[in-house]
């Protein structure tokens, strides 16, 4: 009889998968504000902003820098595509530096994909930051 191998959960993938169900909240719910109560969609982007330092932080917490960092950059990735689309099908109040780079079609796209990873890059950093400052307050070494 053969016996199942059961997988080893990686407690950092729930927390991901978590962040992921978040930011595209964040996206559905703020692109029908913002067309519904005319605000600019962009404001938005300080929940996320609060959402990929936290992630960072929680998984920070219990993983390394490479870990924390693949994490925070795979949820920029899908942000910045996903989260995307979802305030353009949604027809989120865009103005300004958004609207211009759509009119560049791929260009554009590119860029804002490089640009959403930099920035989850900063913001993992942040996060991982406060982590350390945490776990190293928690257990002095003297």
């Amino acid at each position: 009889m053969e016996s199942q191998l059961t997988p080893i959960e990686k407690p950092h993938k729930k927390i991901l998968e978590k962040g992921i169900f978040t930011v595209t909240l964040v996206a559905i719910v703020g692109s029908l504000l913002s067309r519904w109560l005319k605000i600019d969609y962009s404001w938005f982007s300080i929940i996320s902003i609060i959402i990929y330092i936290g992630l960072a932080y929680l998984i920070g917490l219990k993983q390394n820098l490479k870990t924390t960092l693949w994490s925070i950059i795979k949820l920029g990735l899908y942000d910045s595509v996903v989260g995307l689309l979802l305030s353009l099908w949604l027809e989120a109040n865009f103005s300004g530096f958004e609207k211009k780079l759509y009119q560049y079609g791929i260009i554009g796209w590119m860029f804002i994909i490089i640009l959403q990873i930099a920035c989850s890059i900063i913001l993992g950093l942040i996060g991982y930051g406060i982590a350390m400052k945490k776990n190293s307050n928690k257990n002095p070494t003297s």
